[in-house]
């Protein structure tokens, strides 16, 4: 039981952070600017850990490596914490390096799905609730290259949007192949 609580607040805190580190490299890769509410909650959030992973890797070709690399700096954290946790508490081995940075991966790729699938809702939700929110350019700047691919195949029907609903659709299917894989 123990192990179930702490894996659940190790899950959450790493989520929380190496989303918001990737959020930070989306933001910067769609040229948001980061002067808006959401801007300021993830550099608040991530820039201890930024700036000084900026100092060693520089962006290139568009792309904020430093917050990429913090992301999976975190991600391989979560993991030889809950790995070791598991080793000290269930008696068992401890597996190898290839398979800590295996799962370092997918965890990784299991909150970027997440995240993606955050955008889309917010996204949604605001401009049925709220299209006036200064919050919705920002996050549909956000998801907009994400769904776009959809919207091409995908036509309007009347002044439904139904390409969220296949991208979401999309994305659980993807977290069901990953946790069946056993990667998850």
């Amino acid at each position: 039981m123990l192990y179930k609580i702490v894996h659940l607040i190790i899950d959450f805190a790493g989520t929380l952070l190496a989303g918001a580190c990737l959020l930070r490299a989306w933001m910067q890769r769609q040229r948001v600017a980061m002067r808006n509410p959401l801007g300021q909650f993830v550099m608040t959030l991530t820039d201890w850990l930024i700036k000084p992973l900026r100092r060693l890797i520089p962006g290139y070709a568009g792309i904020d490596w430093a917050s990429l690399v913090a992301a999976l700096l975190v991600s391989l954290c979560a993991v030889l914490v809950l790995v070791s946790l598991r080793a000290a508490s269930f008696d068992v081995g401890f597996p190898a390096v290839g398979s800590i940075i295996g799962m370092a991966l997918t965890w990784l790729l299991k909150w970027a799905i997440y995240l993606a699938q955050a955008l889309v809702l917010i996204g949604v939700v605001l401009s049925w609730v709220n299209p006036f929110s200064p919050l919705l350019p920002v996050v549909d700047a956000l998801s907009g290259p994400l769904l776009r691919p959809i919207r091409r195949v995908l036509p309007m029907m009347g002044r439904l949007d139904l390409s969220p609903l296949v991208f979401l659709l999309g994305t659980q299917i993807a977290l069901i192949v990953l946790q069946d894989v056993g990667l998850s």
